[in-house]
């Protein structure tokens, strides 16, 4: 990423002064010859500040937003049909890449891989679509059928979307990007293949050498902005001994967090980005580097919001592989999210680790989504607040709900294999069993060394018809991943009693092997609740979960999703569980 990024702001720069070049002879043509000496003194003033925003703020968010998802935007950025932009990933290697689990129909493609594959290809074939289109009613005729107007010029290569931008599209990036519908959106990327004689479509004949000259000049303004923000600390990250910084779009979107809230200590944003790599790897060591990553950067600038955002996800996710308590984890976490947001009442990161913290151990659902409700409304693009504000509607069993929001965050980072797991478990407890195993098996294939997938695998599996194979099998690899003993010894216990006596035999090995590990009444765990259950006692499952929810486990939460606790939903006592626990009762 660190090499996309110097490209991009490398290729502003040659724009804008082969554009410059360009465009000076004509420049000065156009305006001796059609405009005044008052319009050729005052319009570069007037234009100034609205271009120079302009221009920035798009090549701001052309790195933040460097995906396109679908055929139809990738051929709409290349200026195609959908036909030819397929033939070409087969015949010409476009690079094209696909969503993992999904299919050959999920499809994203990278603009600057886009752009990098068209300067190295010739792309001279005519478009079949490039029939001159009918006119909407109310719609400003083509810029090359207005008369004293060149016609455009044939679309053999997309012109960077900074320059090719629509005067409405401009219009939302200076005064909200996120406003309008996703058909406009969509439209405005279908036009972003254009020349610049889209400016020419709504500016007088007299105006085009003026605004043409001003324009390519501040391409040419914020190629050297991407550059010396940019460009320059990753060619020194790329040259440094070790290279650590943002491969993956998660990591991508919180270097942009780390330019939005640059440190003054120099250091501090490395060491954040390097934070952000490593808990982005989720492997117990991985979250430990993180940690030590994330405290070091405090130590340098203890007023770093964003360390201390990622600090307490850190916190978070150490206590599910088992390296920390919960309590101490937690505990740990809920302080360095508030001094995050303390810091900065508007980072979007610190909201979200707030809603995630009172969700699964202050068990305040309410307060829980007005914090991931404030994240998202202080950073829509934010991932990280849709993916766990989905896992939090999927343990309220709100299935619809998460699966918005998950859908959301898939699309904001398609690759992400923690975002695509809870989006699988979704699927598979909403009654879509194969899809979600289709796409567990696509994340376990793309990121083998993730425990999530595995995991999930494990509770969808037991959703009828239930397969308990591939439920231990998952089991025990979840374990392996997390370094986990005690998921290795209930497992194989459970495998061989599987291949001996079947189901039953299955569980009761589960829990005679649980009870040794915790020998006491007062110990029970969550895996003997599901054991409990299954061998259809009732009472000791209800037992089970009472005394986990009175000692406050995380895990207890999940009783709402628990495919293997549906034949208890209809027991009085199983709502009364719900309320205490402050979890609506969705499932009846």
């Amino acid at each position: 990423m660190q090499i996309e990024i110097v490209n991009m702001g490398v290729t502003y720069l040659c724009r804008g002064i082969k554009g410059l070049i360009l465009s000076r002879a004509a420049h000065g043509t156009v305006l001796s010859h059609q405009a005044s000496p008052a319009e050729r003194h005052s319009a570069p003033v007037l234009q100034h500040r609205w271009l120079f925003t302009l221009n920035v703020r798009v090549a701001l968010s052309r790195v933040k937003n460097d995906i396109l998802n679908g055929w139809k935007e990738i051929a709409g950025y290349l200026g195609r049909d959908r036909r030819t932009v397929e033939r070409w990933e087969k015949q010409r290697g476009l690079p094209v890449r696909r969503v993992p689990g999904a299919g050959r129909a999920s499809v994203y493609a990278l603009i600057s891989e886009l752009d990098e594959w068209l300067a190295n290809s010739k792309v001279s074939e005519p478009n079949p679509e490039d029939a001159e289109p009918a006119q909407v009613p109310g719609q400003a005729p083509r810029a090359d059928s207005q008369p004293g107007l060149a016609p455009e010029s044939a679309r053999s290569a997309p012109v960077d979307s900074v320059a090719g931008t629509s005067v409405a599209g401009a219009k939302d990036e200076l005064f909200g990007a996120n406003a309008g519908t996703e058909a406009e959106q969509g439209r405005r990327h279908a036009e972003t293949p254009r020349t610049t004689a889209i400016f020419q479509e709504n500016l007088p004949v007299k105006r085009q050498g003026l605004r043409s000259g001003w324009i390519v000049a501040w391409i040419f303004v914020a190629g050297l902005i991407l550059f010396f923000v940019l460009a320059l600390p990753a060619v020194r990250r790329h040259l440094s001994p070790i290279v650590v910084g943002p491969k993956t779009t998660t990591e991508m979107s919180r270097a942009t967090t780390a330019l939005h809230h640059h440190s003054q200590v120099k250091g501090v944003d490395d060491l954040y980005l390097e934070g952000i790599y490593s808990y982005e790897q989720r492997t117990p060591e991985s979250l430990e580097r993180a940690q030590q990553d994330f405290e070091s950067a405090i130590t340098k600038d203890p007023n770093y919001a964003p360390a201390y955002a990622g600090l307490a996800d850190t916190y978070s996710l150490l206590r599910e592989y088992y390296v920390m308590p919960n309590d101490e984890a937690f505990t740990k976490a809920k302080v360095a999210a508030q001094r995050a947001v303390a810091l900065d009442p508007t980072l979007s990161e610190a909201h979200a680790s707030l809603g995630f913290i009172d969700f699964f151990w202050s068990w305040d659902a309410r307060n829980a989504e007005r914090e991931f409700r404030t994240a998202i409304a202080d950073d829509p693009s934010s991932a990280h607040a849709h993916h766990w504000y989905g896992s939090m509607l999927t343990h309220e069993g709100r299935y619809r709900e998460a699966l918005d929001q998950l859908d959301i965050a898939q699309r904001l980072e398609p690759t992400s294999a923690a975002i695509l797991s809870t989006r699988a478990l979704a699927l598979g407890l909403s009654g879509h069993r194969d899809e979600a195993f289709e796409l567990l098996e696509g994340i376990i294939n793309e990121s083998p060394g993730v425990s999530a997938p595995h995991e999930i695998f494990a509770i969808v599996s037991r959703v009828e018809p239930a397969d308990f194979g591939r439920y231990l099998e998952e089991m025990r690899r979840a374990g392996e991943l997390r370094h986990s003993d005690e998921i290795l010894q209930v497992s194989a216990a459970g495998e061989g009693a599987l291949h001996s006596g079947g189901e039953h035999a299955m569980w009761r090995a589960m829990l005679a092997t649980e009870e040794k590990l915790h020998p006491g009444a007062a110990d029970r765990t969550y895996l003997m609740v599901d054991a409990e259950a299954a061998l259809g006692l009732a009472d000791a499952a209800f037992a089970s979960m009472n005394q986990l929810a009175q000692r406050h486990e995380p895990d207890v939460l999940g009783v709402a999703m628990d495919p293997t606790l549906v034949p208890l939903r209809s027991d009085r006592r199983f709502s009364q569980l719900l309320e205490s626990m402050g979890l609506p009762n969705t499932l009846q």
